[in-house]
């Protein structure tokens, strides 16, 4: 068996990595990378915006439920 057709991994492999790439879902990936940079700015921002309007209620719930209420 030649060098080039060996079972072996190439030299590169990292094990750890493997484990990983299994669970990435590269079409999200290539989808994020057509968009411009303003679009992918535009999308986090709005992530962030969700973000902080999930914190907001969350402290909101926090704060009547360490007052009693419900």
């Amino acid at each position: 068996m030649s060098e080039t057709t060996s079972s072996r991994p190439p030299h590169w492999f990292d094990p750890i990595v493997a484990v990983y790439k299994k669970d990435i879902d590269v079409t999200l990936i290539d989808e994020n990378l057509k968009l411009t940079p303003a679009q992918r700015l535009d999308n986090l921002q709005s992530a962030v915006r969700g973000l902080t309007v999930l914190r907001k209620a969350m402290e909101e719930s926090n704060a009547k439920r360490d007052k009693g209420g419900k």
